[in-house]
């Protein structure tokens, strides 16, 4: 299932993250806010791309740890990227993580690009630690990146090294994530 469930688990993100912000929920957002702006300016130009061979191998290393029963949690990384998962994937078991954005493999150089591309093939995974070598010898041929733990105090706070890019909480993830629902109904 898709939400995290045990502080301590590990959190991995399977694939590569490019600067593919084109066509973004992240820039339809700044479009939307901005009145200097135009939507079809802020769109951008770097949409996704998708690579099959390399997505093919990150999902059969998936399979492969879910047949052996490694994977706690999975969630795509689809519309909002990395940043929107990690909040589903807390707000969806209540729990908080930590995690740090700043080796992400690929080749996203920005700290907006790391949370919201949208580059396709991506799935945050969550482990249970003991499982951890395990679980690494099945992706060490995928591009993957460690990026922190499940932590039971329900804070959300990602660094970029030694940066704090977001620090807030889950409750209050989980009211903005209801309140904007409530609004789509």
């Amino acid at each position: 299932s898709p939400e995290f469930k045990n502080a301590g688990d590990v959190i991995y993100l399977l694939g590569e993250t490019h600067d593919e912000l084109g066509a973004s929920e992240y820039y339809k957002m700044l479009a939307r806010e901005s009145k200097k702006i135009s939507e079809r300016h802020a769109i951008g130009n770097s949409v996704p791309k998708v690579d099959l061979q390399k997505n093919l191998q990150t999902y059969l290393a998936l399979e492969k740890a879910i047949q052996k029963e490694l994977i706690v949690s999975a969630i795509s990384v689809t519309s909002g990227g990395l940043g929107i998962a990690l909040a589903k994937a807390c707000v969806g078991g209540i729990v908080g993580c930590k995690v740090d954005i700043k080796n992400i493999a690929g080749d996203a150089k920005s700290v907006d690009a790391r949370l919201f591309s949208e580059s396709q093939g991506r799935i945050l995974v969550s482990v249970n630690s003991k499982n951890i070598s395990k679980f690494e010898k099945i992706i060490k041929n995928i591009s993957h990146t460690k990026l922190g733990k499940i932590t039971k105090d329900s804070k959300f706070i990602v660094t970029e090294g030694k940066n704090k890019v977001v620090d807030s909480n889950v409750k209050k993830l989980h009211d903005i994530y209801h309140n904007f629902s409530n609004k789509m109904s």
